[in-house]
């Protein structure tokens, strides 16, 4: 979790799905070597209550993702963020507040 990189890719598969949702993208490096990356996202209600929706991404759509690459080298990670076609921004959908949302923790009450 110390790591963070992005990648330019185009949406292979979106499984929006629960305990997680998973991204699948296919990213073509500078030598022309094409690989699939398995970006592993929230649940469906977490993902939701940051701003995301099942129809946010289709196969074929240009992308670009920030995330947390696995330690092993695999190309799987953890998603840290999506920028979409539109320009619109989401996070991975883990319990943070949306891009731009102000963040306050919730009042404590005095006994």
């Amino acid at each position: 979790m110390t790591k963070e990189i992005s990648l330019n890719g185009t949406v292979e598969k979106w499984l929006w799905s629960n305990p997680h949702s998973w991204l699948y993208i296919m990213v073509t490096k500078p030598d022309g070597a094409q690989e699939v990356w398995g970006l592993e996202a929230g649940s469906t209600g977490m993902m939701s209550r940051t701003g995301w929706s099942a129809s946010d991404m289709k196969p074929g759509d240009k992308i670009t993702v920030t995330l947390h690459p696995s330690r092993n080298g695999n190309h799987v990670g953890l998603l840290s963020k999506v920028k979409l076609p539109t320009g619109k921004v989401l996070g991975g959908g883990f319990g943070a507040p949306p891009p731009g949302a102000a963040f306050a923790p919730p009042p404590r009450s005095v006994n």
